[in-house]
């Protein structure tokens, strides 16, 4: 019997998920014959799909895009600095600050991931990572031929339970072009990851959000993530729950309720409620501050109410509301894969930014054997900050 309840509560909880990849193998399957593995585990799909379109857009802005292919190498090898030092505090924070969040963490839209209080979406994670990768590739394509290589061919895939797509240019003439034109091939597409940032922020703080701002009134706050084993999940606060009040005074956004916790200390008694109920909690000690104190909430969010409860009216405002959290969630699958893809790790663009820079500096040889002690530092790393949260949160529910 519990095994039975608990198949039932898996496929209830994953049901879309679930439907989506069983269509997807279907598709696969029957269209078999088109697809090629690379890796043992990559499929692909080649088309010509979009070179007509790259070539016409290089020709017609060729000089700007070498301008921005230029650019694009100095903030790749910033954004490489970044998130290596990025890994670096996160080792500092698993040995020394267990109770900090994990640096870093697998990333499957629809999947919770032990231990990661990150959870994407399923619809909106898929179709935002299906935008964010091919225009990370179309940024390789057209600075490629802004220099007058060819593309043998576009297309999409599957890495394991992932889409993606790619740019496939000549590698044989791209070799052939001195190193600052190949970093510049390199660096395009997490420089375009960063350009994608831009325009979604610009959209949504110049357009969308004064739209959304006119349709609605802030009554409180919502929590995305409550974390486990922290005084917020132990004394009954509920995550996607608006609360308006602490110790009796109203917050109606989360300007205020982050101003009104900013004081507060390590086990502090304070009050959150709502028009239904009221909850007592005593603070913990702030991981990244001792001096301050910690509810184990994330991914706070000001709560809203409609103006009208017209039917026309709501419709609207839900579509632009889906439209504004697509956008959310492009941002930040955008800058999360523009700078993991600078990781001085293997064939990622961070890599081959590595491994070209270091066979100039020290030969093909020693050059070579820099980048692959580089690659296998990293991987570990990468190993460590992704598993052991993950463990420590199956095993000792950490």
């Amino acid at each position: 019997m519990a095994l039975t309840q608990t198949i039932i509560s898996f496929l209830s909880s994953w049901k879309f998920v679930l439907l989506f990849y069983v269509i997807l193998a279907i598709i696969i399957y029957f269209n078999r014959k088109k697809f090629q593995i690379e890796s043992g585990f990559i499929l692909l799909y080649r088309t010509k799909f979009g070179i007509a379109f790259m070539d016409r857009f290089s020709k017609k802005h060729k000089e700007l895009l070498k301008i921005i292919g230029y650019v694009a190498i100095g903030v790749g090898f910033i954004g490489m600095l970044a998130i290596s030092g990025l890994l670096i505090k996160g080792l500092y924070d698993l040995i020394f600050v267990p109770a900090a969040p994990p640096t870093l963490s697998l990333v499957i839209p629809g999947v919770q991931i032990p231990g990661s209080p990150i959870f994407i979406p399923f619809w909106y994670g898929i179709i935002a990572l299906f935008i964010v990768i091919v225009f990370h590739e179309f940024g390789h394509g057209i600075i490629a031929k802004a220099h007058g290589l060819d593309i043998k061919s576009t297309g999409f895939g599957f890495f394991g339970p992932l889409p993606l797509a790619f740019v496939e240019p000549d590698e044989k003439q791209v070799v052939k072009k001195d190193s600052v034109v190949q970093h510049s091939i390199f660096a395009a597409g997490p420089f375009f990851n960063v350009i994608l940032v831009g325009v979604v922020l610009l959209i949504s703080m110049f357009i969308l959000n004064p739209i959304i701002s006119t349709m609605v009134t802030s009554h409180g706050v919502s929590f995305a993530t409550v974390q486990e084993n922290y005084p917020a999940a132990q004394f009954g606060i509920e995550k996607n729950v608006a609360y308006n009040t602490i110790n009796g005074v109203e917050v109606k956004d989360t300007q205020e309720f982050v101003a009104s916790l900013s004081c507060v200390k390590p086990n502090e008694t304070i009050i959150i409620g709502n028009k239904d109920k009221n909850i007592t909690l005593v603070t913990a000690t702030n991981p990244s501050d001792k001096t301050k104190g910690y509810l184990g909430v994330s991914g706070i969010t000001t709560d809203y109410k409609l103006k009208s409860e017209a039917f026309w009216f709501k419709g609207i405002y839900y579509l632009l509301f889906m439209f504004a959290t697509l956008l959310e969630w492009v941002a930040t699958l955008s800058l999360g894969i523009g700078l993991a893809n600078l990781l001085p790790l293997g064939p990622v663009d961070g890599g081959r930014m590595i491994n070209k820079a270091a066979i100039d500096i020290n030969g093909k040889k020693k050059g070579t054997h820099i980048w692959a002690t580089i690659t296998i530092i990293t991987l570990i790393t990468m190993a460590v900050l992704i598993f052991i949260p993950i463990i420590k949160h199956i095993f000792f529910k950490v």
